[in-house]
């Protein structure tokens, strides 16, 4: 046998990454500007890591939360929406035949915890607009509570009465109470 006809793996894998090193640099310069730099769609933003909003509305408007009587009549819906759809699968879990007793055991404590947090949210919501403001959404979870509520800005003394009434109604701590607000 000749060495010089024979074609080892090594020179193989060598000619392959040579392709695709040459395809690397062929793609580079075809999506690169003359000057080196990347082409962007929207001209607005320069910095790397700059937000870029797709919709192309105005920054200040698509950071504001939806109009309050909107977002608190479709949170409330949303809530409800996901509540009856986890309601639904695990009364599905007690009615199936097949479930054995600690499924049907599990899902019946399910139930009842969200039960309770229906009621709970519900409590604090109306303990919220009795102090005074106008809206408030509740929202229970396993580690955490999260209240919005209609004000341009919250006093200090507002925001203590509503932890108050979030850990009167729930028994949650102080750092597990989320509170925002929404104009």
């Amino acid at each position: 046998m000749k060495k010089g006809l024979i074609v080892h793996k090594r020179q193989i894998v060598l000619g392959v990454m040579i392709l695709a090193l040459g395809a690397a640099v062929w793609l580079n310069m075809k999506y690169s500007a003359t000057d080196g730099t990347i082409n962007a769609t929207d001209e607005q933003s320069s910095v790397l890591g700059d937000a870029q909003y797709v919709s192309g509305s105005n920054i200040q408007e698509s950071s504001k939360i939806q109009d309050s009587g909107d977002y608190f009549k479709n949170a409330r819906k949303e809530r409800t929406e996901s509540r009856n759809e986890a309601t639904e699968l695990l009364q599905d879990t007690i009615d199936d035949a097949k479930s054995d007793g600690k499924k049907v055991e599990s899902a019946a404590s399910q139930l009842a915890v969200i039960s309770k947090r229906i009621d709970d949210e519900a409590a604090i919501e109306s303990l919220i607009k009795a102090k005074g403001f106008k809206d408030a959404v509740a929202v229970i979870s396993d580690d955490s509570v999260s209240v919005i509520v209609k004000s341009e800005g919250l006093l200090s003394s507002e925001t203590i009465q509503i932890q108050d009434i979030v850990i009167s109604q729930t028994g949650v701590g102080l750092d597990k109470i989320k509170i925002l607000t929404v104009e």
